[in-house]
């Protein structure tokens, strides 16, 4: 099937309720059992079914099953938030060895390593994923992103996978920006895919979940992760999120084609003095996009003012499009990265991954283009 499709229908089967075309929430912290021998088994793993919702329910099983199949992955497991997918695929592909990560990375996942795994004993190096001969050789994980946060820079993916396994390491790939609708990364050597489910997937702004995909073995130890961590998903999360997914493909097909034609609107307006997007003419990253975008740029893109108080000036314009810390929305969000998502970066160090005080991420909705423009053009007068 196409994975539109795919979105619409993996899954879907209720583990207990087959006859519903909509699948049941499972609201329910704990499972009954008729008698001992059977709870010994579910609950001792090597018997089907459920017995505690941090273990392990329905709604999760069905919403897994569906992402695996995006992804074109053997298993998945859902985690509470796209940064405890994240720590637990570090967890699972480490073994005791370094983790490496890109340069290029969301704020939040410096801080996991930084602030939280480096204090714990935990080596955490750093590379340019641009290069991928910078890979430091004694890593366990590699996390890089398929398009980085917030100018969605691209790298080589197979040149990638290539280095971090002749160096025994796993590659952990955040595909968050680009989505299973534009690149899939296991078909270039990933080992393990993470999202933030809370965008693009779910897509409506109400629900806070991650999800990660891989081998059997991977998933398996990365759920363990997840299941001792308390980071396991809630039952109507994991529904939402399935509901959302549903129209995950007319939803991306909007958004990516908004964001290419507002990236055109951008790079013609006087005020702007950069447009961050792989389908602007003469970006670097053009022949990254044929190769691992389907020939597109994500939903996501990044422009520069003169400065931080152009930005402002231009956030408090606004009026139908909205300032949140978030993106992957039906509607369209605008955040300012260097006080935001990347505000953990000194300015110095946001500035050399060109990160500028006047830099503005935009995260396209599934409005008109027209709106939009008429939107970015009020604001920017």
């Amino acid at each position: 099937m196409h994975p539109d499709t795919m979105a619409v229908h993996v899954g879907e089967e209720p583990a207990l309720a087959p006859s519903s075309l909509v699948p049941p929430i499972y609201q329910t912290s704990v499972f009954t059992f008729k008698d001992l021998y059977t709870a010994a088994d579910v609950t001792g793993g090597t018997g089907a079914g459920y017995s505690y919702t941090r273990i392990g329910q329905p709604n999760a099983d069905m919403f897994a099953a569906a992402v695996a199949a995006l992804e074109g992955a053997p298993a998945a497991a859902v985690a509470a938030s796209g940064m405890a997918a994240i720590l637990a695929a570090l967890v699972a592909a480490r073994e005791g060895r370094p983790v490496a990560a890109a340069d290029e990375i969301y704020g939040g996942s410096v801080a996991l390593l930084d602030g939280f795994l480096g204090p714990l004993g935990v080596t955490c190096l750093r590379f340019d994923a641009h290069d991928p001969a910078s890979l430091p050789k004694d890593a366990g994980a590699v996390l890089v992103e398929s398009a980085s946060n917030p100018l969605g820079r691209l790298s080589d993916l197979e040149a990638l996978a290539d280095a971090a396994h002749r160096a025994g390491a796993r590659l952990i790939v955040d595909n968050t920006f680009p989505t299973p609708y534009l690149c899939r990364p296991h078909e270039h050597g990933a080992d393990i895919v993470v999202h933030s489910v809370t965008k693009f997937l779910a897509g409506h702004g109400d629900v806070t979940l991650g999800v990660l995909t891989g081998d059997e073995e991977m998933v398996r130890r990365s759920q363990a992760a997840l299941t001792t961590f308390g980071a396991t998903p809630d039952p109507f999360a994991c529904w939402l999120a399935q509901r959302g997914l549903r129209t995950f493909g007319v939803r991306m097909e909007r958004a990516v084609a908004n964001a290419r034609g507002v990236a055109r609107f951008l790079g013609e307006h006087e005020s702007v003095l950069r447009v961050h997007h792989a389908s602007v003419p003469g970006h670097k990253d053009q022949e990254l996009a044929r190769r691992f975008l389907s020939g597109e740029g994500p939903a996501i893109l990044a422009f520069d003012l003169e400065d931080e108080a152009a930005a402002a000036r231009f956030i408090e314009r606004l009026r139908l499009i909205r300032y949140a810390p978030s993106l992957g929305d039906v509607s369209t969000i605008v955040l300012h990265p260097a006080t935001t998502s990347h505000r953990q970066l000194a300015r110095s160090e946001q500035e050399r991954l060109g990160i500028l005080p006047g830099t503005i991420r935009l995260s396209l909705g599934i409005e008109r283009l027209e709106d939009l423009t008429a939107e970015l053009g009020h604001a920017l007068a």
